[in-house]
């Protein structure tokens, strides 16, 4: 019975802190758009749409534009941008992300230090000229469901 009485304590916690971020953003204006810092040999693929980024109220992490890959190749882990301090997730995020690849999904691992790697599915590189981030995004929170999960046998 404490372990239930507990458990709704911190899912009432959560609720309530959930609660207040949506009345603070429904008063707030949606923050700006800022450039995504690139590494290495990246570009902007296209000028009319800069890889830019946005952390909302809602503790997600908003992205659009296109990336280009150098030498027309996506390789598998290749770190191709770092966010700045303040935008990193507290936990490690997969993006999947649209590409001119042909047969081979491409997705970007977000680590909690900000590095933003590219993932190749089922190879170690790819032909594909650029990535689209457009439509995608991911929390910056960690996922407290795991608080909710009780041990087995419980």
């Amino acid at each position: 019975m404490p372990d239930t009485i507990a458990l709704l304590a911190r899912r009432l916690a959560r609720l309530e802190r959930r609660v207040t971020v949506l009345e603070r953003a429904r008063r707030a204006p949606y923050p700006p758009w800022r450039d995504v810092p690139l590494t290495g040999d990246t570009s902007v693929a296209d000028a009319a749409q800069p890889p830019q980024m946005r952390a909302n109220l809602w503790d997600t992490l908003e992205f659009s534009g296109r990336i280009g890959l150098p030498g027309g190749r996506a390789v598998d882990e290749a770190v191709i941008g770092r966010l700045p301090d303040g935008y990193w997730p507290a936990v490690p995020r997969t993006i999947p992300v649209a590409s001119d690849a042909d047969r081979h999904a491409l997705h970007l691992d977000i680590d909690p230090k900000g590095r933003l790697l590219l993932r190749v599915q089922d190879a170690s590189s790819v032909k594909a000229t650029w990535i689209s981030l457009d439509s995608a995004s991911c929390r910056i929170d960690s996922d407290d469901s795991s608080a909710d999960r009780q041990p087995e046998g419980h």
